[in-house]
């Protein structure tokens, strides 16, 4: 009787000990399966997040340009309000010049957001370990629909304004018109027989106006993406 009560003994303590090893064999092979899944989400974060850095680069450059084109509409207004009717007096190209240059200074931007929203969709935004760059990368869009709002303004005055040269300017053509290296198609010389009125100059300042506002904004989304910049690429030598 003792020696069957030990058998059963043995028994179950050796089918105890195989069930443990097999159990503990089952969580450790789940358990490295999650971190290689882990791993491999990481890695196509990190891959996400460095096509994201060129993005941002060019968009950058978008904005760049942007600012210059709105620092010249403003410039541009400066000279009109102050010189205007001396140009008409003396100069009709110069003034043909910066009448149609005004109307081919507004800018559309169109952020590339193909990678944030693969990061967003894909759930890799959770994976991302600094806080402060979600909050960039969310601040970021939301930035460019005040953009958008802008921007249509200033192209409602614009078109304003190419209503008034395709009055006041000739048509033959006395030269091209650029901004930053891109051609802006070519002008004419002022033909009107009056001076641009008041009303006209003001319509010209509100759209300067309303460059005036949006440049700040551009200003302070090329800063922005400059340190987003700088935090993907420290989210990404972080976790190497």
């Amino acid at each position: 009787m003792a020696s069957l009560i030990w058998g059963m003994r043995r028994f179950v303590i050796r089918y105890s000990v195989e069930f443990f090893v097999l159990f503990t064999g089952l969580l450790l092979t789940f358990y490295i399966e999650d971190l290689n899944q882990h791993k491999h989400k990481v890695e196509l974060k990190d891959q996400s997040l460095s096509r994201l850095i060129k993005n941002v680069e060019d968009d950058v450059t978008d904005l760049t340009i942007n600012l210059f084109k709105i620092q010249s509409a403003i410039d541009y207004w400066k000279v009109l309000a102050d010189s205007s009717d001396v140009f008409f007096e003396r100069d009709k190209d110069t003034l043909g010049y910066y009448l149609t240059a005004m109307s081919r200074t507004s800018t559309i931007f169109y952020a590339n957001q193909e990678e944030y929203v693969t990061l967003r969709n894909s759930g890799y935004l959770e994976l991302i370990e600094h806080d402060s760059l979600v909050n960039y990368l969310q601040k970021r869009q939301s930035s460019y629909n005040a953009f958008k709002k802008v921007e249509d303004k200033i192209i409602q005055y614009e078109q304003k304004i190419v209503d008034l040269v395709n009055a006041k300017t000739g048509l033959k053509e006395l030269g091209s018109i650029e901004f930053a290296g891109y051609d802006h198609g070519t002008y004419a010389s002022y033909v009107d027989d009056s001076p641009l009125n008041r009303g006209e100059l003001n319509m010209l300042g509100y759209k300067a106006n309303q460059n005036r506002f949006y440049k700040p904004l551009i200003l302070e989304a090329i800063r922005n993406d400059s340190i987003l910049i700088d935090l993907i690429r420290r989210e990404i030598k972080h976790l190497d």
